[in-house]
């Protein structure tokens, strides 16, 4: 029996011509289907997304967790409704076999679109599980499930395709398979980016969270995402810049995340000494630097090897004769340079934290002297506190040493000049 023939019958005892019968019955039918999925609806997201709820709260795992957040349950309690309404069609509206059609292709395209979206809601939630879980860390799981959103959006629109034309999904992929030539033309930089992707993975060139510098497209900060195609960094001025992932294959990179795992940070900076201001060390000078703490024990190490060598090839002694050997102001001011360093509480004195004061090719600018030697603290406000303490120091003890600091002459310095040429 219809579930309208009640309604059909007394319309035509009140007197209605056929159109309108078939008008109003077509209206229920329709209000009668809407309550139908309506009601299924509610009735499967109460029971299901409970169950659902229950099941994941018990569970010691937390993927599930990530299920139940991004409504990956709620989804699939919609295909209930709408499977009940697909099947319902052809009962309800027997009596209207021209809207059968169309309205069962609307509800196939519905589930369809809902099926997507579900599987969507999937990838995308274990894509946040992986970026989590540190089982998952370094494996290219990401870019996998991004890859397979992308195909779930192409098997939707193909199925969407084969029911609005009724065309075999077989023949819709054969026609597709012919165009392949123009689609890898359409697509390119999305097939470059999903490869130089997995080359970012497979090597390890760069994971969430690391601190890169990548001058060419003037970036400096943290990444804060890897995508299928683009990799975006977080910059210092809070600022968010898209690098295309093929960059970080074929450009060269900074990337900074051997400096977080030894926990310290490079000292690299040169003091620039007036070539002058070097001389060789006589006694008084000797006397002097003899009692800095830092190189006492240097300096009377020192002299008595030079002494001693000095006798055994008849050398005479003090920094009036230029034969032999002789100690330098700038020599003695390097090594309390590195005995600073040594005592510093700042400066690393791990195994493989090197640490040393050169003396660099002379310019016209001086003698560099070159200070080499880690920070034991990365964080970016402390080490730069701590390189400014530590050369704040060196420029002062400098002039402790009998050495000038190199800077270019400014108008002031000539204007001095000149008013002290006048005084005169």
């Amino acid at each position: 029996m219809r579930v309208t023939q009640w309604a059909h019958d007394w319309l035509a005892e009140q007197g209605f011509t056929d159109l309108w019968i078939n008008i109003l019955t077509l209206a229920i039918d329709i209000i009668a289907i809407l309550i139908i999925s309506f009601i299924a609806d509610y009735i499967a997201r109460r029971i299901l997304l409970s169950v659902a709820q229950r099941l994941v709260l018990k569970t010691k795992a937390t993927w599930d967790d990530y299920l139940l957040e991004h409504k990956v349950f709620r989804n699939l309690a919609h295909l209930v409704p709408a499977v009940i309404v697909l099947l319902s069609i052809p009962l309800i509206f027997r009596d209207h076999e021209e809207v059968v059609g169309p309205l069962v292709k609307a509800a196939k395209i519905y589930i369809t679109i809902l099926a997507a979206a579900g599987l969507n809601r999937l990838f995308r939630a274990l894509m946040k599980y992986v970026e989590e879980e540190a089982s998952f860390k370094g494996k290219p799981y990401k870019t996998i499930l991004q890859v397979l959103q992308v195909l779930n959006v192409f098997a939707a629109v193909m199925v969407g395709v084969s029911v609005l034309t009724g065309t075999k999904l077989g023949a819709i992929l054969g026609a597709f398979a012919g165009a392949t030539a123009i689609l890898i033309l359409i697509f390119q930089d999305t097939i470059n980016g999903l490869l130089a992707n997995f080359q970012i993975t497979m090597y390890d060139l760069v994971e969430k969270g690391d601190w890169i510098t990548f001058e060419r497209y003037g970036v400096d900060g943290d990444v804060v995402s890897i995508d299928l195609t683009t990799v975006k960094v977080r910059n210092w001025d809070n600022t968010i810049s898209s690098i295309p992932a093929k960059a970080f294959v074929s450009d060269s990179f900074v990337n900074w995340r051997g400096m977080k795992n030894a926990n310290m940070r490079r000292i690299k900076r040169n003091i620039l000494i007036d070539i002058n201001s070097i001389a060789l060390c006589d006694e008084e000078m000797l006397e002097r630097f003899g009692k800095i703490k830092f190189v006492k024990e240097y300096v009377e190490s020192r002299q008595t090897e030079i002494d001693k060598y000095n006798d055994e090839h008849g050398f005479d002694k003090g920094a009036a004769s230029i034969n032999g050997r002789h100690q330098t102001n700038i020599g003695i001011y390097r090594a309390y340079i590195k005995n600073y360093l040594a005592n510093h509480p700042k400066v690393s004195k791990k195994e493989d934290a090197t640490m040393m004061v050169r003396q660099l090719q002379p310019t016209a600018q001086g003698v560099p002297l070159e200070v080499y030697c880690f920070s034991a603290d990365i964080v970016w406000e402390n080490y730069e506190a701590i390189q400014s303490d530590i050369f704040d120091h060196l420029y002062a003890a400098t002039e402790f040493f009998g050495l000038r600091l190199y800077q270019q002459v400014s108008g002031r310095d000539v204007h001095d000049s000149l008013s002290a040429g006048k005084s005169k």
